[in-house]
């Protein structure tokens, strides 16, 4: 089975038995029900995972990212942010540019993502929802800024910002990291609509 195949098939585990009972329901959001070659296409186009109805009745679009709980002692949220050696030009730039989701779903389980280990995830240790307009907003606004740097966390300067590109170990992509208390340090709860276990 591929990495990603393993990847994928952890995500789709955690939304099912973790995300939608815990973080969905909390929320008052249910999952609209999409034909697959469609949610396809919302991901690779717009960097969309599902579609939601929230309790009044709005429609909103989320990606979602889950990590096991090697990841725990980490406070921040992280989404892609380039695939260089991709050779579909059109998927290098990946969902930090093309975003056009509302909020990210970011967990970070209390188990081990590996197949045999599924039992294992029974809760999240810490979980957050972001607004995604907000931050693109403070992207656009240069009080968010995105570097490329020896530092692998974010920092803040006089009121700014700054997230390093991070790469994975196999150099496929990379990604940004968003430091929620720092960004609740500096914006408040402007960017987090929900959380647990961050702040």
């Amino acid at each position: 089975m591929s990495l990603y195949s393993q990847d994928r098939g952890f995500t789709d585990f955690v939304h099912e038995n973790l995300a939608v009972p815990i973080i969905y329901n909390s929320m008052d959001w249910s999952v609209k029900n999409i034909a697959p070659t469609e949610l396809e296409k919302l991901d690779i186009n717009k960097g969309v995972d599902y579609v939601i109805t929230d309790g009044n009745g709005m429609v909103a679009t989320v990606p979602e990212r889950f990590r096991d709980n090697f990841y725990s002692k980490y406070n921040d949220a992280t989404l892609r942010f380039r695939r260089d050696f991709n050779p579909n030009p059109s998927r290098v730039e990946s969902e930090f540019y093309k975003i056009e989701a509302d909020y990210l779903v970011y967990g970070i389980t209390n188990g081990k993502k590996f197949i045999d280990k599924r039992h294992t995830l029974s809760d999240f240790v810490k979980w957050v929802v972001l607004d995604l307009r907000f931050i693109q907003n403070k992207y656009k606004s240069k009080e968010l800024v995105i570097v490329s740097d020896n530092k692998i966390t974010c920092w803040a300067d006089k009121g700014v910002l700054y997230c390093p590109e991070n790469f994975n170990p196999d150099r496929s992509s990379s990604f940004i990291p968003f430091d929620v208390p720092l960004m609740f340090s500096l914006w408040g709860m402007g960017p987090i609509v929900k959380q647990k276990g961050f702040l």
